[in-house]
This record gives C-alpha cells, structure tokens and sequence, in this order.
C-alpha cells in the first residue's frame, strides 16, 4: 500500500479530490501530455507509491494497453517514475487525469481513507477504476461507489491479487473437486515486523488479502465472525489480530495477522477429511504441497467412547503451479473488462464483502476495549443474505 505520512496523505486529499476535478484541462501540468497506443485502453494512477510503483511496472509490460500518466503530489515519486519509465507522463494534478478525455481506466493506489473520494471522483469522470484494498472504509462508502459504476456503466474494480494467484486458483479446484474431502477448516497467517501504520490497524492492513482468499475458495460470506487483537505499541492501534469465521456450508475459518513478528509468515493450511493442503507464498517455487493424511476413528462399540485410532500418512503431492505474476494477471482483467465490458472477477462485490467482514472483526475490537476484556466479547452473526446484503448483525 501507498505508505506516506499524515503531512503527505492531507496532501493528496487537498490536491487530488474534487476541487481539482473542477480545474479545466488547459491547467493540467505541461508533462502531462497522453501518448497512448492506436486503439488500446489508456490508464493512468493515481499514487506512485509501492503498491502504485508495482502497478506502473506491471502495466508498461502488458501489450493491450498504455500506461499514460501518473499523478502524485510528492515531486520525488514523480522524479522516480519519469527516470523510470520515461514513456509515462507524470503529474501532481488530478485534473490531468479526470478531465482528459483519452484516459480510459485509473488506478487508485493510495492511503485507504482516500479510496472513497478519490474512486468516486474517478467514476463521475465517466472512467473505468482499479481501486487498491480494501475498496474504501465503510460497507457504506462500497456500496456508493458501487451505485455509481452500474449508473454509469463503468467498471470498478478492487485490488484482491490473491484471487488471482495460480495457487489460489489451484486450492479452489481442489476444493470443488472433493479432492480434500469435506473440508474442516482453513487456517491464514500473515506475519512480519512491521510497516506500523498510524492511519489503520494491522486488520485493515493485512487482513483483506486473507479474507479475499477465504471468500473466494469457499464462494461464500461468513455467517458469524469473531475477533481479539492487542495494542502493544501504538495505543488503540491493534498489532496482532485473531479472528474466526463461521460458514453456512460448513467449515471454519482462521485468520491471524501481525506486524510483530520476528518471521515473514505467508501462509495458508486447508484441512479436510481426506487430504490436507498448505500453501506457503514465502517460498520461492513448490509453493502448494497436498499431504495425504488424515485420520478417522474406527467405532468397534456402540459409542465414539470404543473408538481406535487411526491415523493415515500417504504420499506428498507438489502440484505444478503457473509462474504467472499474479498482478499482470489482475490488470489484464482489469484491461479486458473495459475492452469488453465482462464483469471483472475481483468486482465491487468481491470489494463490498471484504469490507463488511472488515466491519464486523472491527466491532468485535471495539467491544473488547469497551469492556476492557475479552470475556464479554460478542460474536457478530449475518442472516441468511447474499454478499451486498444487510452488514453483519450483533446475535
């Protein structure tokens, strides 16, 4: 994400929301002139920091489209991009962008409170929108933007990359396949020492890349989710969070995420009645190992108390996994569903339910600083609702 400090983010609220909106083409910065290749879709971003540098790169790479102009407030992110890719206009205006009628789709890579302002200036442009996770702050503001696009006809788009990792797309095959058996639980853990944000906590920093996976190997919303965290450093910034997910299909859903880890810890464990699975994204090839094991009691009476163990051991299958860059692969969605008008996979939707889920773990914390305890910590139910229903209910 587009890390930058409270001076930095007033900066780009000031600079790239509505009132540069209102500024005429003609005041746009003079290098902001579009070359943009015959007949392919023109993009521009907004927010050239890590995540927005990532996004430059990918998209100068893809054939079927242009990556035109890039907008940042900070003259040396644009000094950057310029020696970097000299072929990319650059900016400090907004205006550049939302007033230039040959820009196509933006990117919007920058602090997450300026999602919402940013992406619906964006779509009221009459443009196409790439939005970084998570889609904005509140189910609320998701839902607006979501208006917005299907009035207008424009794409919008959340930047869910893991629900474009050959791996993910591998678990969900075998998920759909019955190759694991019923499946148990899934079990994500996202650790590391750091980056320490003063604007969100570590659940809504880390945690929508878990949540999107989850979501999409199981094709389903929770039905309840609980959530504990600590402040350890930053008061009332949470650091370590726990959460848990209950399913209507079945299988339960963990996830831990901290910033105070001595270990960088990407991984995911799915449990299932005949096979177990653990995906390690840290490692740098063999990255999904399938391990045959499992264990069922053998009943010999008329109760679980006359059981025997029995635990199986089988082979370890590595399955071959696509080297594919998991970005590229979301910006040729992004790029097709401008081109073609198909509904991208990671949609508004996709954007809302993250959001939502966000929303009930975060109740879930503020209860526990309410009451001082996890003891009287509630758990948040859903009714029986699609993904873009009602929030979460407290039970």
């Amino acid at each position: 994400m587009f890390y930058v400090s409270a001076r930095a983010q007033s900066a780009i609220l000031n600079e790239c929301t509505l009132s540069a909106f209102k500024q005429g083409a003609n005041m746009a910065n003079k290098d902001a002139k579009i070359r943009t290749a015959s007949g392919a879709p023109s993009l521009a971003i907004i927010g050239c920091g890590y995540w927005g540098s990532k996004h430059i790169r990918v998209s100068c790479d893809i054939r079927d489209a242009r990556m035109s102009l890039a907008v940042d407030p900070r003259p040396d992110r644009l000094e950057y991009i310029r020696s970097q890719y000299p072929s990319v206009a650059v900016s400090r205006d907004i205006g550049a962008i939302l007033n230039n009628p040959s820009i196509d789709g933006v990117i919007v890579a920058t602090p997450v409170e300026t999602h919402f302002e940013l992406a619906r200036a964006v779509l009221r442009a009459g443009k196409h929108a790439l939005v970084e996770k998570p889609l904005a702050m509140t189910s609320a503001q998701c839902r607006e933007l979501n208006a917005i696009a299907e009035e207008r006809k424009r794409v919008l788009m959340v930047g869910h990359t893991f629900e474009y990792h050959p791996a993910v797309g591998v678990m969900r095959q075998m998920i759909q396949s019955g190759s694991l058996g019923e499946l148990y639980y899934i079990d994500s853990r996202r650790l590391n020492l750091g980056l320490y944000r003063q604007d969100a906590n570590v659940l809504w920093d880390l945690a929508p890349h878990d949540l999107s996976i989850i979501f999409c190997l199981l094709e389903e919303v929770p039905q309840t989710i609980g959530a504990w965290g600590c402040a350890h450093v930053l008061p009332n910034v949470e650091d370590v969070v726990y959460a848990k997910m209950g399913f209507k299909s079945g299988p339960t859903a963990h996830v831990h995420v901290s910033w105070l880890d001595p270990v960088k810890v990407r991984q995911i464990t799915m449990v299932g009645s005949d096979a177990m699975l653990v995906f390690d994204d840290v490692q740098p090839s063999e990255k999904v190992r399938v391990y045959q094991k499992r264990f069922r009691p053998q009943i010999n009476g008329d109760s679980y108390a006359d059981f025997q163990s029995a635990y199986h051991h089988g082979d370890v299958h590595i399955p071959a996994i696509s080297s594919s860059e998991p970005l590229k692969l979301e910006i040729l969605d992004f790029v097709n569903a401008i081109t073609t008008g198909e509904r991208p996979r990671a949609d508004a939707v996709h954007g809302l339910r993250v959001v939502e889920a966000l929303e009930a773990a975060s109740a879930c914390l503020r209860l526990k600083h309410k009451h001082g305890s996890n003891k009287d910590q509630r758990i948040f139910r859903r009714p029986n609702m699609p993904a873009g229903g009602p929030a979460i209910a407290v039970a």
